[in-house]
């Protein structure tokens, strides 16, 4: 496999033109992070020393008081630290459930901010101001920290998490025709001026489907459970075949709590009975793929005639070594857009970053560099040469889903390896 280099910031249109080369995070000085409203601890911005080694640890946690407020000033074009006081200051509200009751969605947050603040520290100027706000993962809440956002000069919001917030915080941005760049992965919120920055498994769909009908198979069966991530899933398969002309057998769904052998056995013979290729695409991760993949081998399914086919939740080490796996393809990030960023996270924050942590990232700097151009708006969000990220190459279509340049990976006896790399460049025209 040909390695590319991960930055294209040097390139002119219509390159994509986001690059995210890994640099120092001696530039955190140069950046700030506004306080937010009590009761959440946020990143300051400037980054934790270790007091012995003096080496670089993490972002200082501040407590949000009031008082935390005194450094900083109004002016006509919003909230303003004082020591910034002057510049043409570019603000990026950035909404996230900081205190959302489950523990888990506490950690996503913060998993979040800190690939915001990493995005800052490696490309931030010396104009660029951050505004978390807490959400709690509540619409009206959401609403009111849109609110606040706006008054204090917000010229983008990155956030919310959740669908449920992203009409009430998109309708508080229209007021200024302010972009929203959501993460969720509900594609009904999208549009009307939200653009989603998560991966989107319609896009998986697409890209694993597309590249299965390029080798021979345009005929499709689903397994999945009933959930909805496997009804989006199966959803997307029957639009993307209807779309192309393919050929759907059929879709069997089983409760994820409960054997899938009677769901296993009667898509087996659904696949049996058909004459040519048929790519199974199975949205299933973890113990239940291990358990799934063995009993269509047992059904009687033949792996030289049946492809199988999955989605991202496949890029996972735990299940290459199953043998009924041996040859199934996935799309997924294009680990060479990856590799640097997940690096460096794990090393300044101690932690592997989350899925989520890279979108936010690459939602930062697709901010950070629109702010450089003055170009803070729906167009430039949208602009159909697309944008280079650690999640690779993506644009915003008008109707504010996201197009991505995603790679497919082959799973082997020894891992998991790239089949076809994500492209690197979108073909002319709109998005």
């Amino acid at each position: 496999m040909t390695s590319r280099s991960p930055s294209l910031r040097n390139l002119k249109a219509p390159s994509p033109r986001l690059g995210l080369v890994l640099a120092s995070l001696l530039m955190a000085t140069a950046c700030a992070t506004a306080p937010t409203r009590p009761p959440v601890s946020i990143g300051s911005g400037q980054p934790r020393v270790d007091p012995v080694t003096g080496e670089v640890i993490g972002p200082a946690v501040t407590e949000t008081t009031d008082e935390a407020l005194n450094g900083f000033v109004r002016g006509d074009g919003g909230l303003t630290p004082n020591f910034m006081a002057g510049k043409d200051i570019k603000r990026a509200a950035v909404l996230l459930p900081f205190s959302h009751p489950n523990a888990q969605v506490r950690a996503e947050a913060e998993a979040m901010l800190a690939g915001i603040e990493l995005a800052l520290f490696e490309n931030g100027g010396t104009d660029f101001l951050l505004l978390p706000k807490d959400t709690a993962g509540r619409s009206s809440t959401a609403e009111a920290r849109a609110d606040e956002a706006l008054d204090e000069g917000a010229d983008i919001i990155l956030g919310p998490l959740f669908g449920t917030e992203v009409p009430v915080v998109k309708d508080v941005a229209l007021r200024k025709s302010i972009p929203v760049v959501a993460f969720s992965n509900d594609r009904t919120v999208a549009g009307g001026g939200s653009y989603l920055a998560s991966v989107m498994p319609e896009e998986e769909v697409v890209r694993i489907m597309g590249y299965a009908a390029s080798r021979g198979t345009r005929t499709f069966a689903f397994l999945g459970p009933d959930t909805a991530y496997g009804r989006q899933v199966e959803t997307a398969m029957r639009a993307e075949a209807a779309e192309n002309g393919w050929t759907v057998l059929g879709a069997a769904f089983y409760d994820p709590s409960k054997s899938a052998s009677s769901e296993v056995s009667r898509i087996a013979g659904l696949i049996k009975a058909e004459r040519s290729q048929v790519g199974l695409l199975i949205p299933e991760r973890g113990t239940k793929l291990l358990s799934i993949a063995p009993l269509l081998v047992v059904n009687g399914i033949d792996p030289g005639r049946t492809r199988f086919l999955g989605t991202s939740i496949w890029d996972d080490s735990s299940i290459w070594r199953e043998p009924a796996l041996a040859g199934a393809q996935f799309s997924a990030i294009d680990p060479d857009n990856m590799g640097n960023f997940r690096d460096t996270y794990k090393r300044i924050y101690g932690r592997t970053p989350t899925d989520l942590a890279a979108a936010a990232y690459d939602a930062a700097s697709l901010a950070i560099t629109l702010a450089a151009e003055n170009n803070m708006k729906h167009g430039g969000v949208t602009d159909p040469d697309g944008f280079m990220g650690v999640n690779g190459l993506f644009r915003f279509r008008l109707d504010g889903t996201s197009e991505r340049g995603l790679a497919v990976k082959q799973i082997s006896g020894s891992g998991a390896s790239v089949v076809e790399e994500g492209v690197t460049r979108f073909p002319p025209g709109d998005s």
